[in-house]
Formats: C-alpha cells, sequence, structure tokens
C-alpha cells in the first residue's frame, strides 16, 4: 500500500501525519494565525524510516497548507539540511522567551546548541541599524498612567489598526484583517494611557508546548514608558509552560537580546517570496552556513 498522509486541523494548529499500513510512523504540526505567520514544530520519524524522504514530506505537505505565509522552525543541528533543502533559510532574528523555563531544561537547551550566547550580536550589528520605532515619546505620560488587560473587551479596532501602522513604519494595514487576527488569536495584552491604546502584542498557541508571539507594537508617542517589554511579560505570563517563539526585526535585537530571551542558534524560515540580498543578509544566513561547533 505504500505511504499514507493525511492532514488535519485544529482551529490554529495544522497536523500531518504519516501512516504505514494503518501504523503511525511520524508526524509533524504547525500553529498561524491564518494569514503572515506560522510555526512549525514537532517533526519526528519512526526509527527504521528515511527521515530524509518521510520527514521532508510532511514538512512539504504543511508548506503546501501555509503557502504565502512565513513559516518559522527551531531545529537540531542534524535536522538543518533536511529545511534547507526545502528552501529555509536560517534566521538571525528569532529567538525565544525562557523567563519561565525551568532552569533544568534552559541549561540542557544551552548545552544541545539551541541558543547563541547571551547577547550575541552578528558582525554588522554592532553598527548603528535603524530600529522599528525611533520616534521620542510626545504624550505627557508615566509609567503609572499605563493600564494593561489580557481582553479584547472595548477594543476600538480601527484604533489598534492605526496604531499597528504607526509602530511599524507608517505602512498602510488592512484593518479587517488586524481586526481579525486579534480576535482570532488565543492570546492578547493591550496597554492603555488615561483610557487610549498606546500598545499591544497577541499570540497563537497549541495551548499546551509551543506558542508564537505576534505583532509586538507601541504608539511612538507613548515610546520611552517601557510599554513593549512590560506587554511582552503580561502576555508571557499566559503562555507559561509554552515554548514561546519570536521574530524581530533586526533593528530590535538589542532589546530582545537580554530580559529573559535567548537568541535562537538553530531556527529557520520559509519566506512567501525572496528578499533582495542586501535585505536578506540582516534577517538570514547563507544556506549552508555553520557555525565551527557544527561541523
Amino acid at each position: 500500500m505504500g505511504i499514507k498522509y493525511i492532514s488535519s486541523l485544529n482551529e490554529h494548529i495544522l497536523v500531518e501525519t504519516a501512516f504505514d499500513e494503518g501504523r503511525e510512523i511520524g508526524g509533524a504540526q504547525a500553529i498561524s494565525d491564518g494569514y503572515d505567520w506560522s510555526l512549525m514544530f514537532g517533526l519526528n520519524v519512526a526509527d527504521g524510516y528515511s527521515e530524509e524522504q518521510i520527514g521532508s514530506e510532511l514538512v512539504r505537505r504543511l508548506l503546501d497548507r501555509l503557502s504565502g505565509q512565513h513559516v518559522f522552525v527551531c531545529t537540531d543541528a542534524e535536522h538543518l539540511s533536511l529545511y534547507e533543502e526545502l528552501g529555509f533559510l536560517r534566521s538571525k532574528t528569532s529567538f525565544t522567551y525562557t523567563a519561565h523555563e525551568p532552569e533544568e531544561e534552559t541549561a540542557w537547551q544551552k548545552a544541545s546548541g539551541y541558543y547563541l550566547p547571551e547577547g550575541y550580536r552578528f558582525e554588522y550589528e554592532f553598527y548603528n541599524e535603524k530600529p522599528v520605532i525611533g520616534a521620542a515619546r510626545t504624550h505627557t505620560a508615566s509609567e503609572g498612567d499605563v493600564v494593561y488587560t489580557d481582553t479584547l473587551d472595548g477594543v476600538d479596532y480601527n484604533e489598534l489598526n492605526t496604531v499597528l501602522s504607526a509602530a511599524f513604519g507608517g505602512h498602510e494595514r488592512d484593518p479587517k484583517v488586524s481586526e481579525d487576527v486579534f480576535r482570532h488569536s488565543q492570546y492578547v495584552s493591550l496597554a492603555y494611557v488615561n483610557g487610549r491604546l498606546a500598545g499591544m502584542a497577541r499570540a497563537v498557541s497549541d495551548k499546551v508546548s509551543h506558542a508564537l508571539i505576534l505583532n509586538v507594537a507601541v504608539d511612538p508617542s507613548y515610546q520611552g514608558l517601557h510599554i513593549g517589554w512590560n506587554i511582552i511579560v503580561h502576555l508571557s505570563e499566559q503562555l507559561k509552560g509554552q515554548n514561546i517563539f519570536l521574530n524581530t526585526h533586526p533593528g530590535a535585537v538589542g532589546f530582545y537580546n537580554r530580559k529573559g530571551f535567548r537568541r535562537n542558534k538553530t531556527a529557520l524560515v520559509h519566506n512567501p517570496a525572496s528578499m533582495p540580498d542586501d535585505i536578506s543578509r540582516k534577517f538570514h544566513l547563507p544556506k549552508g552556513y555553520r557555525f565551527p561547533d557544527e561541523y
């Protein structure tokens, strides 16, 4: 009969499973926001079966279902080539939030080569890189004026979309998409200053082991109140016990390169479209790149 593959979907969770005469021999999963971003995890193949053949097919099938999205994955060094052959590039801007991880788990991941040394930066990052948000605060307020919430009750989605647009360089965004992705994210964190929406973030998750933080955004006119960091802390409190993944802009690496975030050494991303080389080098390592300890 040969190998049979079965696809399933449960809310944000996409699953691919391989069977041989009714016996499960492999699987892979992904969580997705349904529009732009997804995180793949859990690839496994039973002993006696080809990881190269079955594992690659499982990943290909998930990529087909996630067409048009940025698809991230954290793997180990020995599987880097499998993903690279399928068009993934090693990510330079991916982090895992480890503040809630048991110390013995963090130590194991450090020893296994999942993280770069604390504070690690690639060569070009020692030079000025334009941040995502560079405007100075223009509203008079103090940290004590900020109120955080983990619900969308009463949120004005047009206001939310305006903050997102302002935070990410003023690029026009579709307000209906902004509303949809926040409404369908299992976890959110919002910050208000004197009743005005000043920042937000969201996360999609399998509610068991993996979560993907997205859209960490602060109105540029409220910079300096530590809203971005506090939003992440409030959001991560809801995600305790999960592997919390986040990808950022090169200009924000310094922000995440501390306070409980560890830079991923073996994260990869499959992009929906190619980038110019001068942009790609800020986000990705060249195909086939290996650190000295990976040879």
